[in-house]
């Protein structure tokens, strides 16, 4: 095998999603076959009450089913995958997105040219054939917060002609390539997130921490069609809490306490007043909360500390910038 022919798991977490996996696992399939190499397909079911087990077992007998039998939530979901998966390189697709045919070869050159390369994102399209921003994870301090920068395809082109890397904070757990072993290493994505959002952008600001890079391969492309999981089965200020929970918990894990105090605790005070103001109460509840979790969240920090060589978001960021 070469390079870019490594065997590879193809891991996909699935709960009620029968019909998104029904129209998605054939160009999974068709992918899989494509790809110069052995690769296993593994749906891991999170206690689904639809009819997508059967589905699954009678239409793709070549996939690998995992099953939960209770939910567990997306991080497990995927642990599961990660536990049954034989081969070493590992990528994540969501049921609703669709990989092209030959996504497969480039993502993984790619992953594989350098040892200290972590995880690849593909180059994400919506449905209208437009490159979507979370493809290429770059982020920046505005107002008290890490925000993610507009990019568009012509940037893309002029890093490539330039021979510069494109670094990414992290890759969408939606769409990504990485190596087995430095995931375990990682220990994967933490708890502290569940049930959903932030888990991919904090397993790999980890990685950062230890000089493990997340790249963007733009010949590899997916099609995502943002009908999953979390939109169909959670109220929409549910899901804002918790992306904004999830937000703070981010920060206050990763950012120097000169960061913390000097500029995200004022901007947090001021975006709460000017949110009262106009009657939002989804940041004070997410903020409530996760004050109510600070104490284990400040363990959690130095557990991390321990762990490995402790870089704060901020010199991350001047890192993946740099060249």
């Amino acid at each position: 095998c070469g390079m870019d022919h490594k065997p590879a798991s193809i891991i996909i977490p699935n709960f009620n999603g029968a019909l998104i996996l029904e129209n998605n696992l054939p160009s999974v399939v068709a992918a899989a076959r494509a790809y110069d190499a052995e690769v296993e397909i593994i749906v891991v079911d999170d206690a689904s009450s639809d009819r997508s087990v059967a589905m699954v077992t009678e239409m793709f007998p070549q996939v690998t089913l995992v099953r939960h039998d209770v939910n567990r939530g997306f991080a497990e979901t995927v642990h599961s995958g990660v536990d049954a998966a034989v081969h070493d390189i590992l990528i994540f697709l969501n049921s609703d997105v669709r990989p092209h045919a030959n996504f497969m070869a480039p993502l993984i050159r790619t992953l594989m040219s350098r040892q200290d390369i972590f995880s690849v994102s593909p180059l994400v399209y919506d449905p209208e054939g437009r490159p979507q921003n979370v493809s290429w994870n770059l982020y920046t301090f505005v107002r008290g917060t890490v925000k993610s920068t507009e990019w568009d395809m012509s940037t893309v082109e002029e890093r490539i002609a330039a021979g510069r890397r494109l670094k990414s904070l992290f890759a969408s757990g939606g769409s990504v390539a990485l190596k087995k072993v430095m995931f375990l290493e990682l220990g994967g994505f933490l708890p502290v997130y569940k049930p959903f959002y932030s888990e991919d952008m904090d397993l790999c600001t980890r990685a950062w921490m230890r000089g493990w890079q997340t790249l963007l391969e733009p010949r590899s492309q997916v099609v995502h069609d943002h009908v999953g999981t979390i939109k169909r089965h959670f109220h929409a200020k549910k899901i804002r809490i918790t992306r904004l929970r999830n937000r703070h918990y981010y920060m206050w894990l990763y950012c120097s306490p000169r960061r913390l105090f000097l500029s995200h605790a004022p901007w947090t005070i001021l975006r709460l007043f000017l949110r009262l103001l106009r009657l939002d109460v989804t940041l004070p509840i997410a903020l409530i909360i996760s004050l109510a979790h600070l104490k284990p969240i400040m363990a959690l920090r130095s557990q991390i500390q321990q762990q490995q060589p402790f870089k704060p978001l901020e010199q991350i960021l001047r890192e993946i910038e740099s060249e």
